[in-house]
């Protein structure tokens, strides 16, 4: 068993509270695809378990800062995380009765969007694949070094956010542009 990994058994007669620093290999496993700095990023993960029957309530939150590159420039772009975690864990048999009885009860105090469903096996709750989506829903899907980040220069590559370089602009280009030397 992981220290994300719980058994059902221990849930039972008592709540269990989780405050843990993410190691660096969750991060970079998460966001492979990223080239995040995991030496520099740093996840905080604080949740409660609640057990109740067959079905397990896990409500916390996931908090830190995370350090990839700016999509603009490639500099270091600091993403901080503050995520809520609010997912009800069931056995899969009874995960549509489960999603079913929630849709139906027009009064509940959780909205039904707002909750996320997983499933355990029955002896263990493990946390980690559901950790890691948090992780890769904290993403924004621009990720900058600061609002008004200036790129690269498309034709010699340097930093604007630097100084500006001797390069000419180039205009813009029509899709109709072809056209200026057909001669009719």
């Amino acid at each position: 068993m992981t220290e994300l990994s719980f058994r059902l058994k221990d849930l039972e007669h008592k709540d269990k509270h989780i405050d843990c620093a993410l190691g660096p290999e969750l991060i970079v496993d998460a966001l492979s695809d990223l080239e995040v700095d995991a030496k520099h990023s740093s996840l905080h993960l604080t949740a409660d378990l609640n057990k109740h029957n067959v079905t397990v309530l896990c409500s916390g939150s996931l908090t830190g800062e995370l350090l990839l590159p700016c999509q603009l420039c490639l500099g270091p772009a600091r993403v901080v995380v503050d995520q809520r975690l609010h997912t009800v864990f069931v056995p899969p048999s009874s995960a549509i009765a489960e999603r079913e009885g929630e849709a139906s009860d027009e009064d509940g105090a959780d909205d039904v969007d707002d909750v996320d469903y997983a499933h355990h096996d029955g002896e263990t709750l493990d946390l980690l694949p559901i950790v890691r989506e948090y992780i890769i829903l904290s993403v924004p899907i621009t990720v900058h070094c600061k609002e008004d980040c200036r790129g690269l220069c498309p034709l010699c590559g340097a930093d604007k956010n630097q100084g500006d370089c001797a390069c000419q602009p180039v205009g813009k280009l029509s899709p109709f542009s072809a056209l200026r030397d057909v001669k009719l």
